[in-house]
């Protein structure tokens, strides 16, 4: 076992439990948040405190374009020992960024200043909005320049740091919203102004732990390398377009609801939303847990080490997914009635809808990593920006021609984002490693089935039982999901069997179970040598 596998494995637990108590997290605050903010301030003013955070996301976008590439080439150098390197790598990307947020303020300007003409406002939001958009720009200066330095903590494989200061931001913004409302009165402006306190919080501690993590690296204008701007733009200028495509498949969809159908629309979709966004979020938390160590094999030239990895995450993440996308289609109306109130459980169909492709979407994300890890973003990027402008003119068309409202919005997105992830990404992943074309395919097909399966016996079962209350309702999906999850793992090879049992915390590695587990897919294996 290389120094690196060994690091990776002992680092491996702490990071997945801190990645699953991220989700957690973020499950717990969306759920509990969306119907707290609609109750409190109202359907179309929540519609409008997601559009403004997409200011927030298009910090999200920039920043994490930019940290890809920073990322990639810290962790070459760092593993390379090279520090003189990183140090100019680290201050060059540092101040780069600030640059870049700086540059931005005229363009939140004019946003802010004609909002009133590219959104949908009522007159009674506007000045609390106008308010919400300002704190949403002073939110993307600090978030950009805090990114940077999370890339020490990326490059030495402490993700679990990093997920502790994701859950605090959370918390902080939870709790400071509800405390404001309590203390004066529900408004937007109040979120906009616990967004910009918790952001300054949370940079100067990522700061702090940056600097202790990682004391060799440097801040200073004279570790600026000019030089470095051409390699580092050069790969996140094509990750940068990558995003923006990615951003026009995920935040115009509110934006055409608010602009071509109403503001009360783009509120109920931005509801329903929260569910494909903690989807979404619990995929990329799962995917993160092996990024750092594909950069690493890869920069160790450990290529069929990358193969393998690989392919035991997309089918992993494919199957982590699976289970309660169809859990959470089969109980949509119920659902919708116990968490919003029975005037949304029409809308379950657009659920349905909103959710159902993302058993592959989101599956196949490790795959980015691979990407990345091989520098090869041009090629993904001016596709996802194609498929993006597709998905936006498709929810136009359909809303405009076909009169499909808010259900054309969501199958745009399920046309756009399925050719893209689904057909195209697994072919180009594995064409740049000249392997055949069904490489990263094969790995998710078994989630559609699991899927597929979990959805018809709910659906059956529905036929003979109801499940109205908030008990049966959970008995219902437990019971699915302990079906659906135990059918995934006996899907399971061997070799991902024992990625996943090695993502246990040590103290439940340590008990018997594990080692029984462990011991019987070896001389599973022995018998078939």
């Amino acid at each position: 076992m290389t120094g690196a596998s060994a690091q990776f494995k002992r680092q491996l637990p702490r990071n997945f439990a801190l990645q699953i108590l991220l989700f957690g997290t973020q499950v717990g605050i969306g759920i509990w948040l969306v119907p707290y903010l609609i109750q409190h301030v109202g359907i179309v003013a929540y519609g409008l405190i997601t559009l403004a955070a997409v200011l927030t996301d298009y910090v999200g976008i920039v920043s994490q374009s930019i940290a890809v590439a920073v990322n990639r080439f810290l962790t070459i150098s760092l593993q390379r020992n090279d520090l003189l390197e990183a140090n100019r790598i680290f201050s060059t990307a540092f101040f780069t960024n600030l640059a870049i947020g700086l540059a931005q303020l005229p363009f939140f300007f004019v946003f802010i200043w004609y909002a009133d003409s590219i959104l949908t406002i009522p007159h009674a939001l506007h000045h609390d909005m106008v308010i919400l958009l300002v704190c949403s720009a002073a939110t993307f200066v600090m978030n950009l320049v805090a990114s940077i330095f999370g890339v020490p903590l990326y490059a030495n494989n402490r993700l679990d740091i990093l997920r502790m200061i994701d859950i605090a931001r959370y918390l902080l913004r939870a709790g400071g919203i509800v405390t404001l409302f309590i203390m004066f009165e529900p408004s937007l402006r109040y979120v906009g102004y616990v967004y910009v306190c918790s952001s300054l919080l949370l940079l100067s501690t990522q700061a702090i732990i940056s600097k202790r993590l990682a004391p060799t690296l440097r801040l200073g204008l004279r570790h600026y390398d000019w030089g470095k701007i051409r390699q580092l733009v050069g790969m996140s200028g094509w990750t940068l377009i990558n995003s923006i495509g990615g951003l026009l498949f995920l935040q115009t969809d509110i934006f055409v609801c608010n602009r071509f159908i109403g503001p009360a629309a783009a509120g109920e979709y931005a509801a329903l939303l929260q569910w494909p966004t903690l989807i979404r979020a619990g995929g990329a938390i799962i995917a993160a847990v092996a990024a750092p160590m594909l950069m690493i094999y890869y920069a160790r030239s450990e290529l069929g080490q990358v193969v393998r990895l690989s392919q035991a995450s997309v089918r992993a993440l494919a199957l982590a997914v699976a289970v309660p996308i169809a859990i959470i289609c089969l109980t949509s109306s119920t659902l919708l009635r116990l968490w919003l109130g029975p005037g949304f459980t029409h809308l379950a169909p657009l659920m349905v809808v909103m959710l159902f492709h993302l058993v592959i979407n989101v599956g196949v994300v490790p795959l980015l990593n691979v990407q990345v890890s091989m520098n090869k973003v041009r090629k993904p990027a001016v596709v996802t920006l194609i498929t993006g402008a597709l998905n936006l003119a498709l929810a136009i068309a359909f809303i405009t021609f076909f009169d499909w409202g808010i259900y054309g919005v969501a199958i745009a997105g399920a046309i756009a984002l399925t050719a893209k992830n689904a057909i195209w990404m697994p072919i180009y992943t594995a064409g740049i490693m000249h392997k055949p074309w069904h490489t990263f395919i094969k790995p998710y097909m078994s989630a559609v089935g699991i899927f597929l399966g979990v959805s018809a016996l709910g659906a059956t079962i529905n036929q003979f039982v109801t499940h109205e209350s908030l008990i049966s309702t959970i008995l219902y999906s437990v019971s699915l999901s302990a079906l659906g999850y135990v059918a995934a793992w006996l899907i399971l090879p061997k070799d991902d069997r024992r990625v996943v049992l090695s993502m246990l915390p040590a103290r439940f590695r340590a008990r018997p179970e594990y080692a029984t587990n462990l011991r019987r897919i070896n001389q599973d294996d022995t018998k078939k040598i």
